[in-house]
C-alpha cells in the first residue's frame, strides 16, 4: 500500500472523534433537563393533571367551544418533589395533540402554561414534550382528554372574548 492511501485512512479514522468532542453547552449532557414527573396546575394552584413516573389516573376535560382554565406547569423528581422548568433559551414546551378535530392547545404566549381549546365533543390524547434544540428531553404518557358538549361563549366559564 501507498504511504498516501494509509494517511488517508489514518485520517479518516480520527475525523469522527474529533466531530464528536463538543463541548458546548447546548450539547452537553449537564443542558439536559430530567424529570420523573409533571403537574399541571390550574390558577388555583390546584392540581389538575399529575404524572409521575409513568402512572396517572388523571384525565383532563374542557367543553366543546371553550378554553380550559389556564395549565401551569411545574415538575416531579425523583422524590416526587416540585421542580420548575428550564429557563434558558433552549428548552421550550412542546406538545402532540392526537386528534387536532377534537381540541387544541392555546397559548397566550411562549412558556410552560396553555390551555385546552374545545372543538367539538369526543375523547382524544396529549402528549407534552420539553423540546430541547432538537429533540424532547422529557415526554409524558399520552394524556386522556375529554371534550364535552358544546357550550354558548357566554356559558364557557375561562372563555377569553377574542378566542370566539
Amino acid at each position: 500500500m501507498s504511504k498516501k492511501f494509509l494517511f488517508i485512512c489514518a485520517f479518516a479514522a480520527i475525523i469522527p472523534f474529533a466531530a464528536c468532542n463538543d463541548n458546548s453547552t447546548s450539547s452537553s449532557q449537564e443542558a439536559h433537563f430530567e424529570a420523573d414527573g409533571w403537574a399541571l396546575y390550574n390558577t388555583s394552584w390546584e392540581v389538575a393533571y399529575k404524572v409521575w413516573r409513568g402512572s396517572s389516573d388523571d384525565t383532563l376535560r374542557v367543553n366543546a367551544g371553550c378554553l380550559s382554565e389556564h395549565l401551569n406547569i411545574k415538575f416531579l423528581d425523583s422524590d416526587s418533589s416540585i421542580v420548575n422548568p428550564p429557563e434558558d433559551s433552549d428548552h421550550s414546551l412542546s406538545w402532540t395533540v392526537a386528534d387536532t378535530t377534537i381540541f387544541n392547545i392555546y397559548q397566550e404566549e411562549a412558556g410552560w402554561g396553555f390551555h385546552l381549546k374545545g372543538i367539538k365533543e369526543g375523547t382524544t390524547s396529549l402528549i407534552l414534550k420539553v423540546l430541547h434544540v432538537d429533540h424532547s428531553d422529557v415526554i409524558t404518557p399520552e394524556i386522556p382528554i375529554i371534550v364535552e358538549e358544546k357550550l354558548d361563549p357566554e356559558d364557557c366559564p375561562f372563555q377569553d372574548d377574542d378566542e370566539n
